[in-house]
C-alpha cells in the first residue's frame, strides 16, 4: 500500500466519507448536515481535500469575507495523523497560496480554546495568537483566533 498522498479539489462527498473523531461530528451537526455544510464551505472560496489510497483524509479552504480576506476551515478524519506531517505540509502550502495566488492579505482561524493540536496547528500554518472568543463556537465553546496578515506588494 503506497504511503504517498495528494491534494486534490475539494468535492462534497469527500466531507461525507470524512471518518472525523466524535466529538467535531457532534459539533459541526449543529450547524445542521455536514453536506450542506461543506456545499456552503465550497462556493465561499477555494477548498481541497487530502486523498490517501483513494480516500478522504481531511478536507480544507478558505470562505472568503470580503476582497482579501478570508476564514480558514479543516476537517481533519481519524487517518490524518497517519500521515500528520505530508498533511502539515501540504496545507501550509496551499495558505502560502492562497497568499500568492488568490489575492489575499489575511487569514484568519477560529480554534477551540481546549483543542491543542489544532492552536498547534494554526501556528504551524504561520498564524499567529489575537484574541478569545468566548462563546463562539456552535456548542458555544470558547475559541482563539489565530491570524496571519501580509503587506500586498505593489
Amino acid at each position: 500500500m503506497s504511503q504517498s498522498v495528494q491534494l486534490i479539489p475539494f468535492e462534497v462527498r469527500h466531507a461525507d466519507a470524512l471518518c472525523l473523531r466524535p466529538g467535531a461530528r457532534q459539533i459541526l451537526s449543529r450547524l445542521g448536515p455536514v453536506s450542506q455544510l461543506a456545499r456552503t464551505y465550497a462556493a465561499a472560496g477555494p477548498a481541497w481535500t487530502l486523498m490517501a489510497c483513494g480516500w478522504p483524509l481531511a478536507c480544507g479552504g478558505v470562505v472568503r469575507f470580503w476582497p482579501g480576506v478570508g476564514e480558514l476551515w479543516c476537517w481533519a478524519g481519524f487517518e490524518a495523523d497517519q500521515r500528520a506531517m505530508a498533511f502539515a505540509r501540504l496545507a501550509k502550502a496551499r495558505v502560502e497560496d492562497l497568499f500568492a495566488g488568490h489575492g489575499l492579505h489575511r487569514v484568519q482561524a477560529h480554534v477551540r480554546e481546549d483543542d491543542d493540536r489544532a492552536q498547534r496547528f494554526a501556528r504551524f500554518l504561520g498564524l499567529s495568537l489575537e484574541g478569545r472568543c468566548q462563546g463562539y463556537g456552535p456548542d458555544q465553546a470558547t475559541h482563539q483566533i489565530y491570524g496571519r496578515f501580509q503587506v500586498w506588494k505593489a
